[in-house]
């Protein structure tokens, strides 16, 4: 009887460390991809608010809540328009996003499925003088799905 035992425990201890490191090697290579998402589509947001401004833009994003769920390649831009003398005129959610397009296909820039969006400007609000942007980079199937919630939200106004 304690034989029975004594595998059951080994089989138990087997099962709850192979979900362990596959739960941290999963994780990991979310974070991994959501590192490079971020810092390539820094550097287009970046470029191309350099483009319609003339100037040099540094800017660095934050991910953007974990609540629309894991792997979500979306990512929020802060700053003061002013700052760098932009007008509506210059910037609006439509001319950054047709710059990102033109940014993706100059730099060969892949998306999650051939001929889809790749990067996608899915909030844009000022609130106390800041611009807020939200950008996604369409990446995989969680970030595709993310942004046609969005759209059917917005469906819904």
């Amino acid at each position: 009887m304690s034989f029975f035992w004594l595998v059951l425990l080994v089989v138990v201890a087997v099962i709850i460390i192979y979900v362990v490191v596959h739960r941290l090697l999963i994780n990991r290579a979310t974070l991994i991809l959501k590192k490079r998402a971020q810092s390539v589509t820094n550097e287009a947001v970046n470029d191309c608010l350099g483009q319609l401004s003339g100037q040099t833009f540094n800017l660095s994003s934050e991910i953007v809540a974990d609540v629309w769920g894991k792997g979500v390649l979306a990512f929020e831009f802060h700053f003061d328009p002013a700052k760098y003398h932009l007008t509506k005129k210059q910037l609006s959610k439509n001319i950054l996003e047709q710059k990102l397009i033109e940014y993706a296909k100059k730099n060969k820039i892949s998306a999650y499925k051939e001929n889809s969006t790749i990067f996608k400007v899915t909030d844009w609000w000022t609130y106390e003088n800041i611009l807020h942007i939200d950008v996604a980079y369409v990446l995989n199937e969680a970030t595709r799905e993310y942004i046609a919630d969005l759209q059917r939200l917005d469906q819904h106004k």
